[in-house]
């Protein structure tokens, strides 16, 4: 299954979450975007080569960041309630997921690489996509 790649924008993030970025009318040279006062927080670095997926990913009680650190990323992500109506964001700045929002990472590039924020616990569930998602550059 092939769907429409987006970049990565407040407005078209919105249902899934936040982009990790000063908004246009903050003159402030600090801007807290993310707080979670409810559990500590890990950092970590994740790396990966897939270019197709078939299980999506989330955590109900949980925030997650990813912030592009190496390659090309591509984020699908897909509301709570419909896990296989995902969308497809490439990943050019970072974005924090809401709680309970499915997720996985694709590679453009023979190998990418993204930091990720997240509680010290996290509690994940998983869903089997009724059809895989590839990643692929088209003229479609």
């Amino acid at each position: 299954m092939a769907i429409r790649l987006q970049s990565v924008s407040a407005e078209a993030f919105a249902p899934f979450g936040s982009v990790l970025e000063f908004p246009p009318d903050c003159s402030d040279a600090f801007h807290i975007v993310v707080k979670e006062p409810e559990q500590p927080w890990r950092l970590a670095v994740f790396r990966y080569t897939n270019r197709e997926i078939s299980v999506m990913e989330n955590h109900p009680a949980s925030m997650e960041s990813f912030e592009p650190l190496s390659g090309v990323t591509v984020l699908l992500v897909a509301e709570h309630n419909s896990p296989d109506a995902c969308s497809a964001f490439l990943l050019d700045k970072p974005v924090c997921l809401g709680k309970g929002i499915w997720h996985q990472v694709l590679s453009l590039t023979p190998e990418a690489q993204v930091k990720i924020a997240e509680n010290m616990d996290v509690n994940s569930e998983f869903h089997t996509l009724a059809k895989p998602v590839f990643a692929a550059l088209t003229e479609e």
